[in-house]
């Protein structure tokens, strides 16, 4: 059974929050919470499915926001996943104050994940791949049976992620991209932090920052 996934745009930037569900165990992930939303809970409530994880591509401010709201959620906390090269990040607010706010992201995340680590939900795995250059603990989920990768802000549609921020690398970004995103099938589906999803061989053969 391939996961069934889902895609709310939140928050003022536009940001992709992903839920995955895997039918067999009515189990789903939330990947990048953006911003508290009663939408995804209400889904969550009508389809009778258990949040098991909450998954951080990165820890800046619009992907992490509405952690803690859905940490709240219910009586079973779900866990956390992030990087451990991005946890100074998120005790900062996730770069916040350079734009004039300040977020609390709550209590620190409780899985620290790392490069080839499989996350098990029901059936379906995601395998971490640490993914560098837009941040320093910047990871992909990769679900080989669904086809899909959610590659937060490493690479876009036609695009790529900035490099130009304080945790950034423009050679660690390239370098992620050519080694972990590339080197996947080509019909893998792409699923970015911000716009339209894509695919491999779309960026293989289109991106003109590659």
């Amino acid at each position: 059974m391939t996961l069934q996934i889902h895609n709310y745009v939140l928050g003022p930037i536009q940001n992709n929050t992903y839920l995955a569900v895997d039918a067999d165990s009515k189990q789903a992930a939330l990947i990048d919470p953006a911003i508290p939303s009663r939408q995804i809970a209400d889904f969550l409530e009508q389809h009778q499915l258990r949040l098991s994880f909450i998954l951080i591509t990165h820890a800046h401010f619009d992907h992490i926001g509405g952690v803690r709201w859905f940490r709240a959620l219910g009586s079973q906390k779900p866990p956390v996943a992030l990087h451990a090269l991005d946890l100074e990040l998120w005790r900062d607010g996730g770069g916040s104050k350079d734009f004039g706010f300040e977020l609390n992201a709550g209590e620190e995340p409780d899985l620290m994940v790392a490069d080839g680590q499989e996350v098990e939900m029901g059936k379906s795995i995601f395998k971490v791949l640490h993914t560098p250059g837009h941040s320093f603990g910047h990871v992909t989920y990769y679900n080989a049976e669904s086809q899909a990768a959610f590659c937060g802000d490493l690479i876009f549609h036609h695009s790529v992620g900035r490099t130009d921020l304080p945790v950034s690398s423009e050679a660690d970004l390239y370098s992620s991209i050519r080694e972990k995103i590339l080197t996947l099938p080509e019909d893998t589906i792409l699923y970015p932090g911000h716009g339209e999803k894509t695919s491999v061989g779309e960026e293989k053969a289109n991106n003109p920052f590659l």
